[in-house]
């Protein structure tokens, strides 16, 4: 289970849980487990935090239900997380199989050789890049 409580330190501080707000978080979180095969950590569902949280290897990603979060996102291009892949190209082809929407196919990045970004969107309009080899 995710501890809440593990304190930052000053000198060392980290992100550990990315969380998307959504009107629909059902909807979201079996999008992220069919498609992405995102492990699940935790579920709650209490009357003032309702959500799904994915171990993502490190880092925690909450999809979580939020009164003031309706409709899609209307301004995708505001945050984007990345997903470490080992090919950009193999995991592009397997998303792409699935139904993912891709905004931008595999590409080499412009500042950095032989390093890879694919980037794609969930049914609510948020983007999420794939990085890693070709």
């Amino acid at each position: 289970m995710y501890n809440y409580n593990t304190p930052m330190h000053p000198h060392n501080p980290r992100i550990s849980t990315v969380l998307i707000w959504s009107g629909n978080y059902q909807k979201l979180v079996t999008w992220y487990k069919e498609k992405l095969e995102l492990p699940i950590a935790e579920e709650l569902s209490h009357p003032k935090d309702t959500g799904t949280l994915f171990n993502c290897g490190g880092v925690y990603l909450w999809i979580g239900q939020h009164s003031g979060v309706s409709g899609p996102n209307t301004d995708s291009a505001r945050h984007m997380f990345n997903i470490s892949v080992d090919s950009v190209s193999k995991a592009y082809e397997d998303l792409h199989s699935r139904g993912v929407e891709f905004i931008a196919t595999p590409f080499e990045s412009p500042a950095e050789k032989d390093f890879y970004f694919a980037t794609f969107k969930d049914p609510e309009n948020n983007l999420i890049q794939l990085v890693g080899d070709k």
